[in-house]
């Protein structure tokens, strides 16, 4: 019979495995839901005209690591 292997998802997750577990960022991630920005935000957002915008979530995460930089 063939061996299971895991099977690799993406080359995200592969990248995301070498960061150490002790890592700020991971820590940060496990600690802080970034969940309520967009539920925040929704309201400003059209969803029917115009391109779709950036995830509020991604880019407060991005300021938040262009801050600690």
């Amino acid at each position: 019979m063939l061996r299971q292997q895991p099977k690799q998802f993406s080359f995200h997750s592969v990248l995301y495995n070498k960061i150490p577990d002790n890592h700020i960022l991971k820590a940060i991630s496990k600690v802080v839901d970034f969940s309520f920005i967009n539920i925040l935000l929704e309201d400003t957002y059209c969803k029917n005209f115009g391109r779709p915008a950036k995830e509020p979530e991604m880019m407060c995460k991005l300021l938040l690591l262009q801050h600690l930089l």
